[in-house]
């Protein structure tokens, strides 16, 4: 992939073992690739508990952490927590200084619009990927930012009536559609989202409106 598509990070030491770019982890593994595919298998049977018995939450950024940490429990002590340092794929994502700021931003916007569920179907779809592209260009963690937050985009669609799944999309064309939102282009990502997506009952929105949220939550988007 083109290297304007590659991850720069601030003060890696932070988070790295000594003059490698291997992240610390509970698992005291020193390789690279042998990383890669232990985080890989380990998030894979953590994403699947979570299609089994979901989290419930607000659908705010607490929830969105609580996801992560979740997914990434058994590889990095710091799963769940906000990044200390800045990240860039050619752009910049949000400076770590203002995750708090931005993330209060992001959800507060979110809460205003009723989490969507006032709007018609194709609204929604839209809305659900300017939420992914906000998401995505706050990146608030230190790695996992891209699974953390298409398991809360898919269960925020279920409760709106739209079963999303993006895990059949390719790592490619995820992150140059990613990338081209950061930079206010939509196209790419819209087409995923519709691509991958469809519209489900409303019995089965109900249900995972039961699933997914909390009842202050369930109380505010059934009104």
């Amino acid at each position: 992939m083109d290297s304007k598509y590659k991850y720069t990070y601030e003060r890696t030491a932070d988070y790295c073992y000594k003059d490698t770019d291997v992240l610390i982890n509970k698992l005291n593994i020193t390789n690279e690739d042998d990383l890669f595919n232990a985080e890989r298998e380990l998030v894979s049977l953590r994403t699947y508990e979570l299609n089994e018995i979901p989290l419930k939450g607000n659908f705010d950024f607490q929830y969105l952490k609580d996801i992560h940490k979740y997914l990434f429990q058994d590889i990095y002590r710091w799963a769940g927590d906000t990044r200390n340092c800045n990240i860039a794929k050619q752009d910049l994502f949000c400076l770590a200084e203002h995750i708090e700021s931005f993330s209060n931003k992001i959800f507060n916007k979110l809460r205003l619009e009723k989490y969507f569920v006032d709007y018609d179907n194709e609204t929604t779809l839209e809305k659900l990927v300017e939420l992914f592209a906000d998401i995505n260009a706050l990146h608030p963690f230190r790695e996992g930012n891209g699974r953390s937050q298409r398991v809360f985009i898919e269960s925020l669609a279920k409760i709106n009536g739209i079963y999303l799944d993006l895990t059949n999309v390719s790592k490619e064309d995820m992150i140059i559609a990613s990338h081209d939102s950061i930079n206010g282009d939509y196209k790419r990502l819209k087409d995923i989202f519709k691509d991958n997506s469809h519209i489900i009952s409303e019995g089965e929105r109900k249900e995972y409106i039961n699933i997914y949220c909390y009842d202050k939550l369930k109380k505010i988007i059934k009104t």
